[in-house]
């Protein structure tokens, strides 16, 4: 992808982006920029200083930046989000002070669309067990003949319909399983005729689903979604699997429901602090599966997230009006 540098306005440009390889293909294409962006690899005293003179921010969900920052950031004018998510930042705030905010909304879809299958056929086929017996020389052979499952003829249920959630129901049409689904906005239905998808309600999702995966934002609506009241009335031995945000399943509803055998298992991808702390009850237990939130972490879903994320910064930069505002 080339960029046209042409006719870019001078703005003071920041980038908060985590050290390692993570963010490598946003640093590359940083490098390149027209004029200088500030690096930075965390967020103390002194980045908050620099931070002060910066126009333009290219941010990532690793570093939370509340009112109290923002407010010292008073030339902020265009926060560009390297990632689909935002609730790392006071959008409202942002938004009463006139600065304008974008996510990349899509660039992951593919990547999480395939996690979450990727994580229900491991736990359905017992895959880590089966991997650590075989290593450890016992033979489980007759223990997983009558313990591991198939997902062709399950209830595979979708809580929230957006892009991720589209791109799942796909995906699931060749396993041959029931799609059920509930969103705020229902499909029309020659969308649901090409998904193979039913809406059913939020209850109905739950009591019906053998597997539930998440796929809505976290907001104010969304926040504890999750909780004991929904959970007490699933379909007993539900696997649940959150690739989305850790806060819109009450953790300790999670807990219960694994202990008394309402969910069988649990796939989880994020978590409420992150990493999470080594002593965290998830963590150690035999039901959940747990990653390390990359669901949507591929090298080509990086790569497209660089690109559209700095091409928006760009389009600013050129007098344009930015895309995919938040």
């Amino acid at each position: 992808m080339y960029y046209l540098f042409a006719k870019t306005r001078f703005v003071k440009i920041a980038a908060l982006l985590p050290a390692g390889e993570y963010t490598k293909e946003l640093e590359l294409i940083l490098q390149s920029f027209p004029h200088e962006v500030k690096l930075f690899t965390k967020l103390d005293e002194q980045t908050v200083e620099h931070l002060k003179e910066v126009e333009v921010l290219v941010s990532t969900p690793f570093f939370p930046l509340t009112r109290v920052i923002l407010e010292k950031m008073a030339k902020l004018r265009f926060v560009q989000c390297a990632s689909t998510g935002y609730d790392h930042l006071d959008v409202e705030y942002l938004k009463q002070r006139g600065v304008i905010v974008s996510n990349v909304p899509d660039a992951n879809k593919e990547s999480v669309a395939e996690h979450v299958i990727m994580v229900t056929l491991c736990i359905l086929r017992r895959l880590e067990y089966a991997l650590q017996s075989t290593r450890n020389g016992v033979w489980v052979l007759g223990e997983l003949a009558s313990s591991a499952h198939e997902l062709m003829g399950k209830s595979f249920g979708i809580l929230g319909m957006g892009r991720i959630g589209r791109q799942l129901a796909k995906r699931l049409v060749p396993f041959e399983v029931t799609t059920l689904y509930y969103d705020l906005i229902r499909l029309n239905q020659k969308e649901e005729e090409e998904l193979g998808a039913s809406y059913v309600t939020l209850e109905e999702l739950f009591r019906l689903s053998d597997i539930v995966s998440i796929h809505v934002p976290l907001n104010h609506s969304t926040h504890s979604m999750v909780n004991a009241k929904l959970l007490s009335q699933a379909k007993r031995g539900l696997i649940l699997i959150n690739a989305a945000r850790a806060e819109i399943v009450e953790k300790s509803a999670l807990l219960e429901a694994l202990e008394n055998g309402t969910l069988s298992a649990a796939a989880l991808d994020v978590y409420e602090n992150e990493p999470p702390n080594k002593d965290d009850p998830i963590l150690k237990h035999p039901k959940i599966l747990v990653t390390p939130h990359y669901a949507g972490v591929t090298w080509e879903a990086q790569r497209r997230i660089a690109h559209r994320a700095l091409a928006n910064v760009l389009l600013f930069m050129q007098g344009g009006t930015p895309v995919n505002q938040v």
